[in-house]
């Protein structure tokens, strides 16, 4: 089991963790306070967690700087304790040195991996087991390809990239003529996708090669599970997108994308900068200014709100509204009881 030191963890994160007090210990793992132990680091906002790690004889914690002022008086002079301004901030920085998941990875090429000769692999990164990167296609400086991977021909992953297992980049779009015997004809996908630096993709998601030209993906681009574009979209940089997120053939999505959870785009779209999306949003239009948005047929987000919780009311508003128009005569054709 790797220990990491207190002065490993203030120089991980040197502009985020300011070191209040030292007590020299070697740390094995970062828990919840309840779990934690004392060889565990605690991250802790509020002081009902930070009593209940001491409870549990932790000796080192990050706290947030409102807290560290409130309790001050309160700590323990036999622990190590940073203070930082954004936990979230300070997580993303100091996990990477506790990360198990990732302490085996090495630079270069898993034997069982399928490596065209004429694609370009960079020697700092990492390709899983039976991946297939096939002809001509360029994977960047110190990105990981896990497992199970498809890079299709002429596809480009930047640098740092990170695309988790049973991904394919640069599948064939989906493109086809119908004749007048209802009979589908291929039509053949000849462009490729590039994605840009610091982009991640999660599992089982698919970006489908353009028609002629690219589907590009912008840089610093995040994608969670389960994902799919389509032939000759493009994303704009920075878009943090949740799980089964599916946007259609063309369309042209701004920077700072943020979406909940399935969401889906309709193809041949233009949406704007910094739009935010809810849960299950359904596009069908293009948006032309930035906001969030949400529901199907797409409104603004309160709106939308506003929109759900009537839906369940619509049954008794139908019943109430036939009963009025039934005392006043004026429904000549009254339905029945619902």
């Amino acid at each position: 089991m790797n220990s990491i030191s207190i002065d490993q963890i203030t120089a991980k994160a040197p502009v985020t963790l300011s070191l209040k007090q030292k007590f020299d210990l070697q740390l094995t793992e970062v828990l919840p306070a309840e779990l934690a132990k004392s060889t565990s680091l605690v991250f802790a906002s509020s002081k009902n967690l930070f009593q209940i790690a001491l409870n549990n004889k932790v000796q080192a914690l990050i706290l947030t700087e409102s807290l560290f002022t409130e309790i001050q008086s309160q700590i323990p002079k036999n622990i190590s304790l940073w203070t930082t301004a954004n936990i979230q901030e300070c997580m993303s920085s100091v996990l990477q040195l506790f990360d198990k998941n990732r302490q085996h990875l090495t630079h270069g090429i898993h034997p069982t991996a399928c490596i065209h000769s004429t694609a370009q692999v960079s020697s700092s990164a990492h390709i899983g087991a039976y991946t297939v990167i096939d002809a001509h296609a360029i994977v960047g400086d110190e990105t990981i390809i896990y497992p199970h991977v498809f890079v299709g021909t002429y596809c480009e992953i930047g640098k740092r990239c990170i695309i988790s297992a049973h991904t394919a980049i640069g599948s064939d779009g989906f493109g086809f003529f119908t004749d007048k015997s209802f009979l589908h004809h291929k039509i053949p996908q000849i462009g490729k996708v590039v994605i840009e630096d610091d982009c991640e993709f999660g599992a089982h998601c698919a970006v489908d090669r353009a028609t002629l030209t690219e589907t590009r993906i912008k840089k610093g681009s995040k994608f969670d599970n389960f994902c799919h574009i389509a032939h000759n979209v493009q994303i704009g940089e920075n878009a943090m997108v949740a799980a089964g997120f599916i946007v259609a053939g063309s369309s042209i999505i701004g920077k700072n994308l943020m979406t909940s959870g399935g969401v889906h785009v309709l193809g041949h779209l233009k949406i704007a900068d910094n739009v935010i999306l809810s849960a299950r949003a359904g596009v069908t239009q293009s948006i032309k200014q930035s906001g969030m948005y949400g529901g199907y047929p797409l409104e603004p987000h309160k709106e939308s709100l506003k929109t759900h919780v009537a839906i369940p009311k619509i049954k008794k508003l139908r019943q109430q509204v036939n009963k009025i128009l039934q005392h006043l005569k004026l429904n000549t054709n009254p339905t029945t009881k619902e």
